[in-house]
């Protein structure tokens, strides 16, 4: 696929043609980046013409155009009838030569190079004595926002406001703790007429001690419950329990209780899904597909800024068992008592009751 020349007409609009399989082309108005107060940046994506629902578009801004040197949160705001979700990253890299472009068939992906994603962070984090330095010091030269709209948008003069603004909270003061986070993730698909279909996920944390603060758990339709566990020494500490509200994405905070990540700590995580239909379903980044997603922010010395470049993945296929028995990984034997404990319909409403 190949990406045409951006061109800026005389009254400074940004016509943006992209030759692609679900969009015949993309208008939209200039990027806006302007400083409200001295530690605050706005940045607003352009009103966008997307003929077909389901879009992913990126947009990415030089951070020589902000004026501080560390992020320590921000704040998204989005016309909710027209827009799925938006992610937001500092990045050394994009993988266009484009400011605005359809991003759909890099599945997802934003940064190349050093990177930090942080879809799931926001102001609150602060409070935490967080941040993120961002310039060519640490290889962070742009800072990339991801929109998944859900709607198309015929019309892009018609929407009351950009579609996306970000409000970046920046200082330059330093901060104690750097930011991060790991990202456990499922591929493969669900099996139709799945009553209690899991998806299970397993890695060992072989880098520092971080310490988690709080977590993003996500599926879409078809989930039931997710789980979040660490292992170790053979014991289970649970990070998270939620039953999913049908594609939200709401952050919880680990107030009182920071987790931390040890080396040779298992990271278990597994989602629950009810499959009632002929068909299976996939997992992937489509609106009409499945997630399991657990998404888990952590902090770390600000001294040890090369420990993490990227954020950490680790992904399974859903059909593999992961669990039970080991899944290659010692240590978990422990797993396999919770995945008795919810083998039954009734084990599982039980567990509901407990999160409601």
């Amino acid at each position: 696929m190949e990406w045409l020349k951006v061109e800026v007409g005389p009254c400074q609009r940004i016509l943006l043609i992209l030759v692609l399989m679900y969009s015949k082309c993309i208008q939209c108005n200039p990027i806006k980046v302007t400083s409200e107060v001295t530690r605050k940046t706005l940045i607003e994506m352009p009103k966008i013409q997307l003929d077909k629902p389901d879009s992913y578009i990126c947009m990415a801004v030089p951070v020589t155009d902000l004026e501080f040197s560390t992020v320590v949160g921000f704040k998204i705001d989005v016309i909710q009838e027209i827009t799925h979700h938006v992610s937001l990253a500092l990045c050394e890299e994009y993988e266009t030569n484009q400011t605005v472009w359809d991003c759909k068939s890099g599945h997802g992906h934003i940064c190349s190079g050093r990177s930090a994603v942080f879809g799931s962070w926001d102001g609150g984090s602060k409070n935490h004595n967080v941040g993120i330095l961002f310039g060519k010091d640490v290889k962070l030269n742009y800072v990339v926002i991801q929109a998944h709209f859900k709607e198309a948008v015929p019309d892009p003069d018609a929407l009351k406001s950009n579609p996306t603004n970000v409000t970046l909270f920046l200082t330059e003061d330093s901060r104690n703790y750097s930011y991060q986070k790991v990202i456990l993730f499922s591929s493969g698909y669900i099996p139709a007429f799945s009553d209690d279909f899991k998806a299970e996920i397993i890695c060992k944390w072989e880098s520092i001690p971080v310490k988690l603060y709080e977590y993003f758990a996500h599926a879409h339709n078809y989930g039931q419950l997710i789980e979040g566990y660490i292992v170790r020494n053979n014991t289970k500490i649970l990070i998270s329990m939620d039953k999913p509200k049908g594609k939200s994405h709401d952050t919880v905070q680990i107030e009182g209780r920071h987790i931390e990540i040890r080396p040779g700590d298992i990271l278990a995580a597994r989602c629950s899904y009810r499959n009632k239909g002929p068909s299976q379903i996939q997992f992937g980044l489509g609106f009409f597909d499945e997630m399991c997603n657990l998404e888990l922010s952590f902090k770390y010395d600000a001294k040890q800024i090369d420990a993490f470049p990227q954020s950490v993945k680790c992904g399974s296929d859903a059909q593999d068992r992961v669990w039970c028995p080991n899944g290659g990984h010692d240590q978990v034997d422990v797993l396999c008592d919770l995945q008795h404990e919810a083998t039954t319909k009734m084990a599982l409403e039980d567990i509901y009751k407990l999160i409601m």
